[in-house]
């Protein structure tokens, strides 16, 4: 029985492993903010982003901003999206690819959701001289679209510059559906009892 409760814990622990998204590289333009739309395959959450943040001296605050839906034609306001979470990072990491989490960001599958990250005391760097192959990401398990970032270091302020992307990493986790865990529960028990028939 405890090596059938290991093995489900095994299982469960591959289903929610940490996954990577991979964006550009390289930020060769910024700084301010970058507006990122995520279409999810399958349930995920967004747990942190390696992004460049700008040279800077002092800590680095960075919002992040969530609305459901494409970002288009939002980008200019903050109504109708929420202010997800504020992160914090040292001072020491400048200009360098740095690792910011913040509350996880739940998308479920086939939902589109759009995340503005904005540094207001150091900006975001970004990719600044893209084409459809700079904004366009994708793997098994999320779609990403990043085309627009806005300069300065209030959110939604300052002027927007396109096309501008994301440059960096999107860290995740799969989320497995309930009846994904309810199919391996009950695979469980039927070779639970299997082996007690025995």
């Amino acid at each position: 029985m405890k090596s059938l409760f290991c093995l489900g814990m095994a299982a469960v622990a591959s289903l929610s492993m940490g996954q990577v998204l991979n964006a550009n590289p390289t930020a060769n333009n910024g700084t301010g903010g970058i507006f990122m739309q995520f279409t999810a395959v399958n349930s995920v959450s967004l747990t942190s982003f390696d992004t460049f943040v700008a040279t800077g001296t002092g800590s680095a605050n960075i919002q992040f901003w969530t609305r459901s839906g494409p970002y288009t034609g939002f980008t200019a306001s903050n109504a109708g999206w929420t202010l997800h979470d504020t992160a914090t990072i040292g001072d020491s990491e400048n200009n360098t690819l740095v690792n910011v989490n913040m509350a996880d960001i739940n998308i479920a599958a086939g939902d589109v959701l759009s995340v503005y990250m904005h540094g207001t005391t150091r900006g975001i760097r970004y990719f600044g001289t893209g084409t459809v192959s700079n904004t366009n990401f994708s793997n098994a398990d999320l779609l990403l679209f990043t085309n627009i970032s806005r300069t300065g270091t209030v959110a939604f302020g300052g002027s927007q510059f396109t096309p501008r992307a994301l440059a960096g990493n999107v860290n995740y986790t799969v989320v497995p559906e309930p009846m994904t865990m309810v199919a391996m529960g009950a695979g469980l028990l039927a070779l639970a009892r299997r082996r007690r028939a025995k």
